[in-house]
């Protein structure tokens, strides 16, 4: 009990150094914990746009290869008598397709591009019923013909786009010039990409260069069916077709391996995780990256620590000679200075716990000012990012103390007779001092 007395003393005896150090913590934990909110915020905004977005059960062509793709531009698709063929399963309340690329550029009239600033990507497809997942037509209408455009809320905000004004969608098949007929919102945070729409025809001819083709089929489960149930239905239907259209007769094993590179079933949550994971490479180059600015800052605080410590352990050489001369022994030296090592770690990284998430909140507002919208509401910290905030704070902390603690420890008794400390050579500081700024200033320039 003396030893945690004598530490608390201690500790608020020296407020100024104590607070130095602290600061180093704040800002190594902040960075930390802000890092992991910011990524699992984004993680959960692209998780609710993903599963929005996608049907009960999606069939695509299985593609792969994608030397058609890279030879032609154009996305994998599927015959458009598909769709009836998935309509008729059993447990499919409906089916539709859909036409999907994000091989485009979308102009205005004065060549100005409409797409994101941030590398999001820019969508051209057709308007389906799918689409009510996640959008609603806030104004206008959706587009009937050739010259009719429809183009998402945000992008019309950012680039100040509004009904009648011309764009210009460039494909591989040509260029596509429309007029714009309809606003559509997100009802969940977009994180940037720009999506326009055409009727089902124009898509068709422009993006897949052939009517008649759909890039997907987008089935609605029944009430009651599962996504699981659903896709093994659909699968078999697509075996069996298969099978019916292969020449010469293969037998069932065969047909379900033809069935199989022809065609991808995917439920509403296998889609999810397949586009999720698409998007994980450019968050983890995020994470990581913002992450090594961590590690940067913890350790500039682990020499903060050092040396704050070592200058209050050669301050308090007579003191410290003292309680070892009325019977203090080197263990409790040395844990009363690990106990203020503990407690400016609590204190450092309780405060920078809160200022990370504030920090990510910040980063959050900046995406959005340059063309990532990320949404406060989907604000996800979760109990590890606290936990593990604490945890290195602390742990990083008691441990740059260590050594000044062992040399308090090593302070013999009779140092309590002699006039001990820290040296007093003006000189050595003026020197200290002027480093001390010019690293300052370099590491405030960079």
């Amino acid at each position: 009990m003396s030893v945690m007395k004598t530490s608390m003393r201690n500790f608020f005896a020296h407020k100024g150094r104590m607070a130095l150090s602290a600061v180093a913590v704040l800002l190594s934990v902040a960075f930390v914990t802000g890092t992991l909110v910011f990524t699992d915020t984004m993680g959960t905004t692209f998780d609710k746009l993903f599963a929005a977005t996608s049907s009960d059960v999606t069939v695509s062509a299985a593609g792969g290869e994608s030397d058609e793709v890279s030879r032609t531009g154009r996305p994998d698709s599927l015959p458009a008598s598909l769709v009836k063929e998935v309509a008729a399963v059993e447990g499919a309340k409906s089916a539709e397709g859909a036409v999907s690329s994000m091989d485009v550029t979308v102009v205005d009239r004065d060549n100005k591009n409409m797409g994101s600033s941030t590398g999001a990507p820019t969508i051209a497809g057709n308007w389906t019923k799918n689409d009510l997942r996640s959008m609603e037509i806030t104004s206008g209408h959706a587009p009937r013909g050739p010259t009719q455009v429809m183009v998402d809320a945000d992008t019309a905000d950012k680039h100040g786009l509004k009904l009648g004004d011309e764009l210009r969608t460039i494909t591989v098949g040509g260029d596509i010039t429309a007029r714009i007929v309809g606003i559509a919102s997100f009802k969940v945070t977009n994180p940037g990409a720009a999506v326009v729409f055409f009727d089902t025809a124009t898509a068709q001819r422009g993006l897949l260069g052939a009517t008649g083709r759909f890039t997907q089929v987008n089935v609605t489960a029944e009430a009651g069916v599962s996504d699981i149930r659903l896709k093994r239905n659909v699968s078999s239907a697509l075996a069996t077709l298969t099978a019916g259209t292969e020449q010469g007769g293969k037998g069932e094993q065969g047909a379900k391996g033809a069935q199989e590179t022809a065609y991808k079933v995917r439920t509403q949550q296998e889609t999810a995780d397949a586009n999720r994971s698409d998007v994980d490479e450019f968050m983890n180059v995020i994470k990581y990256g913002m992450l090594g600015f961590a590690g940067i800052a913890f350790l500039v605080g682990v020499f903060l620590i050092i040396n704050t410590f070592s200058m209050l352990v050669a301050q308090r050489t007579r003191e410290i000679g003292l309680m070892r001369a009325v019977g203090s022994s080197r263990g409790q030296v040395n844990r009363s200075v690990l106990v203020e090592a503990t407690l400016l770690g609590v204190l450092g990284s309780l405060i920078g716990v809160g200022a990370g998430v504030g920090l990510a909140v910040g980063l959050m507002k900046l995406m959005s000012a340059v063309g990532m919208e990320l949404s406060t509401r989907d604000l996800t910290v979760r109990w590890t990012t606290p936990a593990i905030g604490m945890l290195l704070g602390i742990v990083v902390t008691v441990l740059a103390s260590y050594l000044p603690a062992r040399r308090a420890g090593k302070v013999s008794p009779m140092a309590a007779l002699r006039d001990a400390g820290t040296p007093a050579d003006g000189k050595a500081g003026l020197v200290r001092g002027l480093v001390g700024l010019v690293l300052t200033g370099a590491g405030a320039f960079a």
